[in-house]
């Protein structure tokens, strides 16, 4: 159930993005961030949004469009800054006391 949920997202971002490079709509980039945006909301977790990011840029890898080297470009940076943003907030944040070695350890006699 989960997969079929996932790749309907999906596939629903990726006809976005053909029907707006089909259209060569001057808007294009705009339309683009607009069905990330869709398909990132779909997902809670950052973890979900990074790898329905990665199957729209491989189903994108494999359709027609793919011939289409700026559109290619175009979607990968963008796919690539989202999931970069996102592996950042998802990433465990460290207090800064734990970076500092502490007085109390007793230093290594070696």
């Amino acid at each position: 159930m989960f997969i079929v949920r996932r790749m309907t997202h999906m596939r629903r971002c990726l006809r976005k993005v053909e029907q707006a490079a089909a259209a060569a709509d001057p808007a294009l980039a705009e339309r683009i961030r607009e069905a990330l945006d869709e398909l990132e909301a779909a997902y809670l977790r950052p973890s979900e949004r990074i790898v329905a990011l990665e199957a729209l840029l491989h189903g994108f890898e494999h359709s027609h469009l793919a011939e289409n080297a700026w559109l290619g470009r175009l979607l990968r940076v963008a796919i690539d800054r989202r999931q970069g943003d996102l592996a950042r907030s998802a990433a465990p944040r460290v207090a800064p006391q734990a970076l500092r070695p502490t007085a109390s350890l007793q230093a290594n006699p070696l």
